[in-house]
C-alpha cells in the first residue's frame, strides 16, 4: 500500500506541476438557423451568429458574434465620459442597397447588383463571387477564436499580392511575410509605427477589420488575418486598388488637405532652454546663464529664413519634452496652475512675429489639449505635433488626439487643421499626417569633388517624409523641403 501511495503521490506531483494547456480555438459550425431583413442576414450556428450587412453594392461587413451578442467598441462610446471617444468609422448614412438572397444547398446566395457572398452551411465559412460568378476570396476553415483572439483565414491566389497594413517601413508588398498591425515605436526597416489594420490584395478587394485591438496578418497560404479581441468585424470593399481605398477612405474619414504651410519646410525646437519654472528666484532673471534661451527667440531663427530667402513654412517652437513655452525672461507659461493674459501674450508676440516672417506657429503636444481656446484663438497656433508621450497608449486613445487637435484648430480659427503625429490607426488620414520619426541621413554634394555630410537624428528634429502606401491615404508629413530657387513668401 506505501509503494502505492508513493505512485499516486509521484503522479499528482507530475499532474499538477505540468503547465495548463492553452484552450483549443473554436470556431463555427453548421448552420442551425436564417433570418433575413432588408440587407441584413443573420446566420445561426449553435451559441453563434454572424451578420453579413450591406452598405453598398460593393461594400459589406462580415460580424461574428460568438456568444450571439453583438457589441461594437470600435464605435461605441465608451462608459467613462472623460475616456478616448473617436470612431474608426464616420461614415453612416449609406443608402440601403438592393438586394436578394437564395437557398442554394449547400449555402445561402446573398446578392447585390456587383456582389454575390455565399454563406456555406456545413461548417458555416464565406466566399465571395462577383455577379459573373469569378471568385474574389474564399475562406479555407470557418472563423476561429479563443478568450481573445479570432482569426479569418482566406485561400491565397497563385499570384496575388497584398498591399496596406499602415506605415510597415521597408515593406510594400507583403505576400510571404507576416506584418503586425499594432502600436510600435520602431522607426527602423521592420517597424510598424503607424499601423493601420486594412489591407487590400490584387485579388480585387480591401478589408478593415473594425477594431482597436492589436493584430498580425500572415499573407501566406492560407492567409491568416488575427486580432486580439473575442469578436470579428470586418468591412470588405470590392474593386481594384483605386476603388476599395475610396470605399475605406469613405468610410473612416476622407483625408484631410494641409493647408500649403504644411507642405513646407519646418523647423523643429525647443526655444526655452535654460528657464525657471513657474516661479523663479525674482532676484535671478537667468542673465549669467549659459545655455539661457526663451520662446520668443525663435523669432531670430526666423529672420534667418528671411535673411537668406530660404523656404520656411512653420515652426514648432516648443518641441522637446517638458520644453513648454516661456516669455522674455525665461518665466515657465504652462505647467502651473494659473492660466491667463500673462501666460498667453508672450506665445502670441511671438506668433504675430513669426507670421510677420510668414511662418505658423505650432505647438508640440507632450500631455495635454485643453488649452486650445488659447492657444489657438488668441496666441495663433496652426500646427500641432502629436508625440510619444501624448498618444503613448496608441489605438483610440491617439486617434482621439488625432481628431481633438485637428478639430481644435478649426474650432477656434478660421483656419484648416493641421496635425502630424506617431501611432496612427484606420481613420487617421483625416485628422493628421503620419510621422515616420527620427531617422539619419547623408547627401554627396558635387562641386568638383565629392563631399560626404552627416546630419545626426535628434529626438526634437523634424524627419523626412513617409512614403505612402495603400492604406496611407493621408499626405506624408512634409518636415523636409526642398529649396526651388525662389522665394516662398506667399500664403493662401
Amino acid at each position: 500500500m506505501a509503494a502505492v501511495a508513493v505512485v499516486l503521490m509521484l503522479a499528482a506531483s507530475v499532474l499538477i506541476s505540468r503547465p495548463a494547456m492553452a484552450a483549443e480555438p473554436r470556431e463555427l459550425g453548421a448552420v442551425t438557423g436564417f433570418q433575413a431583413h432588408q440587407a441584413t442576414y443573420t446566420l445561426i450556428a449553435g451559441n453563434a451568429r454572424v451578420r453579413v450587412v450591406f452598405l453598398a453594392d460593393d461594400v459589406f461587413r462580415i460580424w461574428l458574434a460568438p456568444d450571439g451578442q453583438f457589441i461594437d467598441p470600435a464605435n461605441t462610446p465608451p462608459g467613462d465620459p472623460g475616456a478616448p471617444d473617436a470612431n474608426i468609422v464616420v461614415k453612416s448614412d449609406h443608402p440601403m442597397p438592393q438586394t436578394s438572397w437564395s437557398d442554394a444547398g449547400g449555402y445561402y446566395a446573398l446578392r447585390t447588383g456587383a456582389i454575390e457572398v455565399r454563406a456555406y452551411k456545413s461548417p458555416l465559412r464565406f466566399a465571395l463571387h462577383r455577379a459573373d460568378g469569378s471568385t474574389v476570396w474564399s475562406e479555407t476553415r470557418p472563423l476561429r477564436w479563443t478568450d481573445t483572439t479570432t482569426s479569418q483565414t482566406l485561400r491565397r491566389g497563385e499570384t496575388e499580392q497584398f498591399l496596406g497594413g499602415g506605415m510597415q517601413n521597408g515593406r510594400f508588398s507583403h505576400r510571404g511575410t507576416t506584418i503586425q498591425v499594432a502600436r510600435n515605436f520602431n522607426w527602423e526597416d521592420g517597424g510598424n509605427p503607424n499601423s493601420s489594420p486594412y489591407y487590400m490584395s490584387s485579388a480585387g478587394y480591401g478589408v478593415l477589420r473594425n477594431t482597436f485591438a492589436p493584430g498580425t496578418y500572415a499573407f501566406d497560404d492560407p492567409v491568416v488575418a488575427t486580432h486580439s479581441e473575442k469578436r470579428f468585424d470586418a468591412y470588405y470593399f470590392v474593386g481594384d486598388f483605386k476603388t476599395a481605398l475610396d470605399r475605406y477612405t469613405e468610410l473612416t474619414g476622407r483625408p484631410f488637405l494641409p493647408p500649403i504651410y504644411g507642405l513646407e519646410y519646418g523647423d523643429s525646437d525647443c526655444y526655452n532652454r535654460g528657464h525657471y519654472g513657474v516661479d523663479p528666484d525674482p532676484g535671478n532673471d537667468g542673465k549669467n546663464h549659459p545655455d539661457k534661451q526663451t520662446t520668443p527667440d525663435a523669432v531670430k531663427i526666423a529672420q534667418k529664413f528671411v535673411d537668406h530667402d530660404m523656404p520656411g513654412g512653420w515652426m514648432l517652437v516648443n518641441d522637446d519634452y517638458g520644453c513648454g513655452y516661456s516669455d522674455d525672461l525665461g518665466y515657465e507659461l504652462v505647467g502651473g496652475t494659473y492660466w491667463g493674459k500673462r501666460e498667453i501674450d508672450p506665445l502670441r508676440r511671438t506668433g504675430d512675429e513669426l507670421r510677420s516672417r510668414n511662418i505658423q506657429m505650432g505647438l508640440w503636444t507632450q500631455s495635454a489639449l485643453d488649452r486650445q481656446p488659447a492657444e489657438v484663438g488668441e496666441a495663433g497656433v496652426r500646427v500641432r505635433k502629436l508625440d510619444v508621450a501624448w498618444v503613448g497608449p496608441g489605438y483610440r486613445h491617439a486617434l482621439t488626439a488625432c481628431d481633438t487637435a485637428h478639430d481644435g484648430i478649426e474650432q477656434h480659427s478660421d483656419a484648416r487643421g493641421y496635425a502630424w503625429m506617431v501611432e496612427g490607426w484606420a481613420g487617421a488620414q483625416r485628422c493628421a499626417v503620419q510621422w515616420t520619426g527620427d531617422t539619419a541621413a547623408a547627401w554627396t554634394r558635387s562641386a568638383g569633388r565629392s563631399r560626404r555630410s552627416t546630419v545626426p537624428a535628434t529626438p526634437a528634429s523634424p524627419t523626412p517624409p513617409a512614403t505612402s502606401t495603400a492604406s496611407s491615404a493621408a499626405p506624408a508629413a512634409a518636415t523636409y523641403g526642398t529649396c526651388s530657387g525662389r522665394s516662398s513668401r506667399r500664403r493662401s
